[in-house]
């Protein structure tokens, strides 16, 4: 009796190899959530550190090609990191200054844009035979928020225009980063060396090669395609005459990293500045060429360039956006897919990883 009351079937058994499994699963997930928790922390408590770190990686890349094309037309390699440098320093600077300029003329024209828009309701009512007065406090509800005022509003602005010099901190610190990057990549190959012997240094070097060109091939392509829109929307806009049509181009620029919806929205922004300022035909019209401006970019240009699209589940570009939107913003959603296609590419150039490459994949 006490051997068949001690005694374990093959059922226990499993039954408790299966308990511990599933114990083990919960654990691991249990600790991932932590993680992933733990690092949105770090991300938004230390962002104004990581963010200048990200940007600065970003231009670096942008920068390679252009360090190797200059190294092979003769110029020494400090010299022409020293060049690029000087010219990114100044174009920042220099963009930088326009694009608040603008935004204070903004701030100035904003009760004459209210006018006209008040103008524009009114023919609109008329036109469609509908209550003017009735229209018109529809309107102020819209655009007096809280029964603010527009010199309220104006207030507010200038008050927000007012830290536009953490722009120009966050830029000194990105070239500060972006000057030790250089100089860290310069003496890397010395150290790995070092390190790991002559041989395993150059393995590791070469797996790094190849990592750092597959990134910057493809940040060199999203980044000429994004100066390209910015370009052709800034020529459109100047045509048109619209108001701060440099600070739109430079805007649409940025925000074509931001793939599916990054570029709806920031051609939708000099498109309600352009109905203002110039009617509904007009704006009509810069409507339709803005937006093929970015239909025959996204759909043409950058496929031919790329050879195909961001060769990425659609669904966790998505998801990428949605958390690097939550962590930092505007900053995190420009930055969400290039870095997911860093990710991607390391991934994709390490033997043992590249299984999870072909996961995130869009095949």
């Amino acid at each position: 009796m006490e051997e068949s009351a001690d005694s374990e079937t093959p059922q226990d058994a499993a039954l408790g190899t299966d308990q511990a499994t599933f114990l083990q699963r919960l654990a691991i997930v249990t600790l991932s959530l932590g993680l992933v928790a733990l690092l949105i922390y770090f991300l938004r408590e230390f962002r104004t550190i990581l963010q200048p770190l990200f940007i600065a990686i970003f231009i670096g890349y942008i920068l390679m090609p252009i360090h190797a094309w200059l190294v092979r037309r003769g110029i020494p390699s400090v010299l022409a990191y020293v060049v690029m440098l000087a010219l990114i320093l100044g174009a920042l600077f220099g963009l930088g200054t326009l694009v608040y300029r603008n935004a204070d003329q903004l701030i100035d024209r904003l009760p004459e844009y209210d006018k006209k828009l008040q103008g524009f309701v009114k023919q609109l009512a008329g036109a469609m035979n509908l209550d003017e007065t009735g229209c018109m406090e529809y309107y102020r509800k819209l655009t007096t928020a809280q029964d603010q005022s527009v010199e309220q509003g104006v207030a507010q602005l200038r008050q927000t225009l007012g830290t536009f010099l953490n722009f120009f901190s966050m830029t000194a610190i990105t070239f500060i980063y972006l000057v030790f990057l250089i100089a860290e990549r310069v003496s890397f190959p010395r150290r790995l060396a070092l390190a790991f012997g002559e041989k395993k240094g150059e393995e590791v070097q070469a797996i790094t090669t190849s990592i750092n060109v597959s990134i910057s091939q493809y940040i060199a392509i999203v980044t000429f395609v994004s100066v390209l829109a910015g370009v052709l929307s800034m020529a459109l806009l100047a045509i048109f005459r619209v108001d701060f049509f440099v600070t739109w181009g430079i805007l649409i620029c940025l925000f074509n990293f931001i793939p599916y919806i990054g570029s709806i929205v920031a051609v939708a922004l000099p498109i309600l500045l352009s109905l203002v300022q110039l009617g509904v035909w007009q704006a009509l019209v810069i409507a339709v060429l803005l937006i093929a401006i970015q239909e025959v970019i996204a759909l043409g240009i950058q496929p031919r360039l790329a050879g195909r699209k961001l060769g990425v589940s659609p669904l966790l570009i998505l998801l990428s956006l949605a958390f690097w939107g939550v962590v930092w913003g505007i900053v995190g959603m420009i930055l969400a897919v290039p870095l997911l296609m860093i990710i991607k590419i390391i991934l994709e150039n390490i033997k043992e990883t590249r299984p999870l490459s072909i996961l995130m994949s869009n095949v």
